[in-house]
């Protein structure tokens, strides 16, 4: 999902229709003429199949490349696994294929609730079914697009005339390669950003909830339900209902809590009884996903060689203080095809810089004030105005939208752990 405070991931409401979860366990259908014979050779090699390969491809296509493109992954289909939520503060291709949407969110913890609504910003619920879907479709009918699932990739090596690329199928030749494999626990890349940078995962597993009586209210979502046990660390819920007896719940923490899928079960089980009155034998579970975003400050190298890019978490597009990537990933796919069609540089970044400050400042906050951070979340969405909130999460803000925000937390500690942070890029402390 994305942190909660920005969803992109951070709610009533001007509403979708209401449509049934369906599909949970069932592969999205695979085009059989996207599995064509591997060539020796491709203009373009992404690695991977996930949302920044796909999307990448998508852009390049929309760009008007022709060139031939190849697309690598080790796993054998594309399952319905994962969901995406962002506010629809710009145009993506994928918008359109929103399940649900809500113009009002709400907060909870100890101390309090709040409920805001935007007049312009809904948040939406995209499925990965229906992404992978599109997004397979819009491929299939580009006879220049080759996607081979269940490869291994061994490696790559830059030559003269290209990358040489090491699969299970063979060796294949790539005028230029953009890596977009995920940033998984235990790879060099994982480890070292999490060895180098101020670092704070986002564990969390969601289940697909279908109650056998109305309890949900499908015109607001719950984007942080701090009011749930603490002691295992920094912990909240995460509700999207989409119908009155529908609902993804998550169960997220926000430390290494280290929590077993039956563990999360137990505390969604718990929150579903203490929220809606739910008992197990009042609803069933029809999908269920399960993640884990490193959310950090650590600046993810995009050139990996002379002819080779990362791109998604890899390429560093998962906002540090939110955990939210959908947008960034969108957004920088389409300057990086723009680029390529145009023949010109692929751009560095495309997220505003003076933000960087602001999201290490929030990263240090939940990493060594845990335990204030419900009460400075509860003064956020209660102190600026929604959509100014909304501008902010998704790095759309004006300086009035950030002057807005930092009156409304509180001023010493947040100076303090900037004046750590100021400090460190000062005399090189962190690379």
């Amino acid at each position: 999902m994305g942190l909660s405070t920005g969803g992109d991931t951070r709610r009533g409401a001007t509403l979708l229709p209401t449509r049934q979860i369906r599909g949970r366990g069932r592969p999205v259908p695979f085009p059989a003429t996207l599995d064509r014979t591997m060539r020796d050779d491709y203009e373009f090699v992404i690695l991977g199949a996930g949302c920044s390969g796909l999307s990448l491809c998508y852009h390049l296509l929309e760009s008007g490349v022709d060139a031939p493109i190849l697309i690598l992954d080790r796993k054998t289909s594309f399952e319905d696994d994962r969901t995406w939520c962002f506010w629809d503060v710009e145009y993506t291709p994928f918008t359109h294929l929103a399940r649900k949407e809500w113009s009002s969110w709400s907060f909870a913890s100890e101390t309090g609730s709040v409920t805001q609504t935007t007049e312009h910003y809904p948040y939406k619920y995209l499925a990965g079914r229906d992404f992978y879907g599109h997004v397979l479709d819009r491929l299939a009918g580009s006879p220049n697009v080759t996607v081979r699932l269940g490869e291994e990739v061994g490696g790559y090596a830059e030559e003269s005339n290209g990358v040489r690329i090491g699969t299970s199928a063979g060796r294949v030749l790539a005028g230029c390669v953009f890596d977009g494999r995920s940033l998984s626990p235990g790879s060099i890349a994982f480890e070292e950003a999490r060895r180098r940078s101020v670092w704070v995962p986002q564990e969390f597993l969601g289940r697909h909830i279908r109650a056998g009586r109305d309890v949900f209210d499908p015109g607001r979502c719950t984007l942080m339900d701090f009011s749930v046990d603490q002691s295992r660390g920094l912990r909240f819920a995460y509700a999207l209902p989409t119908g009155e007896r529908e609902a993804l719940v998550e169960n997220v923490y926000l430390s290494e809590a280290g929590l077993s899928s039956q563990a999360h079960r137990g505390e969604i089980g718990t929150y579903l009884e203490d929220a809606y009155g739910l008992t197990p034998g009042e609803y069933e579970v029809v999908g269920e996903e399960r993640g884990y975003i490193p959310m950090t400050d650590h600046r993810f190298p995009r050139r990996l060689g002379e002819r080779v890019h990362s791109i998604g978490m890899l390429g560093g597009e998962t906002r540090p203080s939110t955990g939210y990537t959908f947008l960034r990933i969108q957004r920088y796919c389409r300057e990086l095809a723009g680029a390529i069609a145009a023949g010109s540089e692929p751009p560095a970044r495309v997220h505003p810089r003076h933000l960087d400050l602001l999201d290490g400042i929030f990263l240090r906050f939940m990493r060594e004030r845990p335990g204030e951070c419900p009460e400075v979340y509860r003064k956020m969405f209660a102190g600026v105005p929604p959509d100014a909130l909304v501008r902010f999460l998704t790095e759309r803000s004006t300086p009035l939208d950030e002057a807005r925000l930092i009156r409304a937390l509180p001023k010493k500690p947040f100076l303090v752990l900037a004046a750590g942070a100021l400090l460190e890029c000062v005399t090189g402390g962190r690379t």
